[in-house]
């Protein structure tokens, strides 16, 4: 996975909120920018354990297909 900064809309105010892929799955939380939100994005324990399978059968797909 490439350290790729990425967004996604807050769930609370619509902001984007930017975080990094691999920090994401390293368990960092990342904060809205809009100050007068205050919310923030982050794995569940749960959500962590299912992202790490599924991050890894995309690059067993990937590198399957970099061979060919």
């Amino acid at each position: 996975m490439k350290n790729q900064e990425q967004t996604i809309p807050c769930p609370v105010c619509n902001t984007k909120i930017h975080f990094d892929a691999i920090q994401l799955m390293q368990g960092v939380k990342f904060k809205c920018p809009n100050e007068q939100c205050g919310s923030s994005i982050g794995l569940s324990p749960e959500s962590k354990i299912n992202t790490e399978n599924v991050m890894d059968k995309f690059n067993d797909l990937k590198d399957s297909i970099d061979k060919k």
